[in-house]
């Protein structure tokens, strides 16, 4: 749900509240509650939304990093609002050790990790989390830097995956405001997390500039309508790509094989789609292909540029992406084939024709 127009200091109401948490619908919830001012009214609203509705409580958990002195106690306090709402509650703790740089990063994996391994340990559907429309726009900003392509742009998605699991953002298009005058409505009490400010993370760097930017008219609200377009249109192309992928395939003995023309002849946003669709579709395992992401799709725009030229050449070419190997034959048929194993002391022959170092996106 977008908000517009709303007053910063106005709680949700409950029709506002019921087109948030539609989507959760009969499934059972578990909630990913850190103790701030978002998960918070995230825990309130759905716990008051289920029981107006009739809908199934949300089940909690909250994920003790053991990154600051008061997280045990921050985590206890989460267990406590949750029992006053009548809410089931589990803590999840991090072990093990603690990486030397990307720390944000490798917490947000493991926290996911847990979040998702104790889902499905007591029959929840689904996982949300409370990001909001700020969450939204600091992603936008961050992707942008990164030289993130449209995909990215297109920002988090009211519903995902995560870990396989059914991924819930049902406050996405809300102002983290109207969720602090909420919880103040409410009288639920919320825990500032010092991290949020800051300086060492990105985060929290992007998010101290967004009152300039706000000034000058791109406001949260602003970067999530373009998000919102973005997204539109990465499914449309996403789309187009899947069925012209499907339209130009080629029996193959192993691996796949497509119309190497066929996929010349497409728009360049189409022809990248459709052949990082075609190497996800053929590997165990290609997370280095989706693009999404600067430095990924910078590869995949220099395949796919490499393979029209090819084809306009008439010349055949090798190339390897994402542990595939790709090969344009005589005949314009692409195979797409896993990589073999490279013996020690020999590099396997990758031809590029007319093309540099990769670039860092669009």
């Amino acid at each position: 749900m977008e908000a517009r127009c709303a007053p910063a200091d106005r709680p949700l109401d409950d029709a506002e509240a019921d087109a948030c948490f539609g989507a959760f619908g009969q499934r059972r919830i578990l909630l990913a509650v850190s103790g701030g001012v978002d998960s918070v009214a995230l825990m309130g609203l759905a716990a008051r939304w289920a029981r107006r509705t009739g809908a199934p409580l949300p089940a909690v958990a909250s994920v003790d990093h053991g990154l600051r002195p008061d997280s045990a106690g921050e985590t206890a306090g989460v267990a406590e609002k949750a029992a006053a709402l009548g809410l089931e509650a589990a803590t999840l703790r991090w072990d093990g050790p603690r990486p030397a740089s990307a720390l944000q990063a490798s917490a947000r994996a493991a926290r996911y990790g847990l979040l998702s391994i104790h889902a499905r340990a007591i029959g929840a559907d689904a996982l949300a989390t409370a990001h909001t429309q700020d969450d939204q726009a600091e992603t936008l900003l961050m992707r942008l830097a990164a030289g993130s392509g449209l995909a990215g742009m297109a920002g988090m998605r009211a519903e995902g995956l995560t870990g396989g699991l059914p991924h819930l953002r049902p406050l996405l298009g809300m102002p983290k405001a109207r969720l602090a005058a909420t919880c103040r409505h409410h009288r639920w009490t919320w825990i500032e997390d010092p991290s949020n400010g800051d300086p060492r993370f990105a985060r929290a760097r992007w998010r101290a500039l967004m009152p300039l930017l706000a000034e000058q008219g791109l406001d949260a609200e602003a970067l999530a309508r373009f998000a919102r377009r973005a997204a539109e249109a990465e499914d449309a192309l996403d789309a187009l790509s899947q069925a012209e992928l499907a339209r130009c395939r080629c029996p193959a003995a192993e691996g796949a094989s497509i119309d190497g023309r066929a996929l010349a002849a497409q728009p360049r946003a189409v022809a990248v789609r459709m052949l990082a669709r075609l190497i996800a579709e053929t590997a165990p395992k290609a997370p280095d292909v989706a693009p999404d992401h600067g430095a990924r799709l910078g590869r995949v725009e220099d395949c796919a540029l490499a393979i029209a030229e090819a084809v306009r050449r008439g010349r055949p070419l090798r190339r390897t992406l994402g542990g595939m190997l790709l090969t344009l034959g005589a005949d314009g048929v692409l195979a797409c084939r896993p990589e073999p194993q490279r013996r020690r002391g020999r590099v396997n022959r990758v031809d590029r024709p007319l093309l540099g170092k990769g670039r860092a996106g669009d």
